[in-house]
């Protein structure tokens, strides 16, 4: 690989993360009605499909990317929550589960799937037990699975399954 090429996808990538860290939050900010409406509660993760295509497509090799998961962490929490150490962990938990999932299945789209959806599973319940832990989610466990993760993953497989030809393409031009 050339390094003009490994230079492109060190700053591409990182910079999409970034912004989609700021996307994340006008999504809600702008379709907070929309995606909060009762019972439900639907959040998007784009942040995060944006890491499990890092690990999808292998590019996470080229580039300091446990680097990118903590930094990440670290400005989800302080941007959002303000409660350092939330996001953080739930980001590296899910990627840490979506890369060991990834060694075992492979780079389809219905692989892909089941791994972002694991991960993704594995992120909202990090979440939700530091926020148990902390005394700000009062809801039950039963509930938050009917009424905050599937519709959360419905909207977010959907985004992945729309995305994952395109992205994938985009990293092979990168590369």
């Amino acid at each position: 690989m050339a390094f003009w090429q490994l230079t492109r996808l060190r700053v591409v990538y990182p910079a999409l993360l970034f912004f989609l860290l700021f996307v994340d939050g006008s999504l809600m900010a702008g379709m907070g009605g929309i995606l909060t409406a009762f019972p439900w509660y639907i959040l998007p993760t784009l942040t995060l499909v944006w890491l499990f295509y890092a690990v999808q497509f292998e590019v996470d090799k080229d580039m300091p990317f446990w680097l990118y998961v903590i930094l990440i962490g670290i400005l989800f929490d302080m941007y959002y929550t303000g409660i350092f150490g939330t996001y953080t962990l739930a980001f590296i938990a899910a990627v840490a589960v979506m890369k060991q999932l990834h060694k075992i299945l492979d780079e389809r789209l219905l692989s892909g799937i089941s791994i972002f959806l694991i991960g993704l599973i594995v992120y909202l319940v990090v979440t939700y037990g530091a926020g148990f832990i902390i005394g700000i989610a009062n809801v039950s466990l039963v509930t938050f699975f009917a009424f905050e993760v599937l519709p959360t993953a419905v909207l977010n497989i959907i985004v992945v399954t729309i995305c994952y030809y395109p992205t994938w393409s985009l990293f092979q031009f990168l590369k």
